[in-house]
């Protein structure tokens, strides 16, 4: 874990999208990741970088258990006026969902699905729905296209991730 604050990890994250669309970033990054995991042998996908680091096996299904999480939030938006979210504990939510026994392949295929499912439906809101605001216990007041902008922003951070683990472990390869 790093030292940084809520306030700046959610900035970091913004960040990475900076002034393009959040949408089309959101469509593209399934086939991104696709093209980064393709070949690599799954046992290279399931190694842990370091001890307490995620696998690349385990940030896809981080990925595909946040694209769940997220997906029903923004219909929670969508169907009541100003809820309340609640946060989650990734680390919790890991330990329970048996990250590191997944098939990476498995996972990536139902982020592919879900993110899918979720694009089409962003992409078919007018500005007004995308305006609509909910109360997220970590995060404070997101509307829908905040989170459109979050989990762009999040696809990112966590691709700069598999991208590191993957260098990692091939120059490891190489060297051998």
């Amino acid at each position: 874990m790093t030292n940084e604050t809520f306030d700046e990890y959610t900035a970091r994250i913004f960040s990475y999208v900076g002034r393009r669309n959040p949408r089309d970033m959101l469509a593209r990054a399934p086939g991104a990741l696709a093209r980064r995991v393709t070949g690599v042998p799954r046992r290279r996908l399931t190694a842990r970088p370091a001890p307490g680091k995620w696998s690349v096996g385990e940030i896809l299904a981080h990925l595909s258990e946040i694209e769940l999480l997220w997906g029903y939030r923004v219909r929670t938006l969508l169907e009541r006026d100003e809820p309340e979210i609640v946060g989650m504990d990734q680390e919790v939510w890991a330990r329970v969902g048996r990250y590191e026994r997944r098939d990476p392949r498995e996972s990536l295929a139902l982020y592919t699905a879900l993110r899918r499912s979720n694009v089409a439906l962003l992409s078919a809101l007018p500005p007004k729905a995308l305006a609509r605001r909910g109360r997220h216990s970590q995060f404070g007041g997101l509307s829908i296209a905040d989170i459109a902008r979050l989990l762009a922003g999040h696809d990112v951070n966590h691709t700069r991730q598999i991208d590191a683990i993957l260098r990692r472990k091939k120059r490891r390869h190489a060297a051998r």
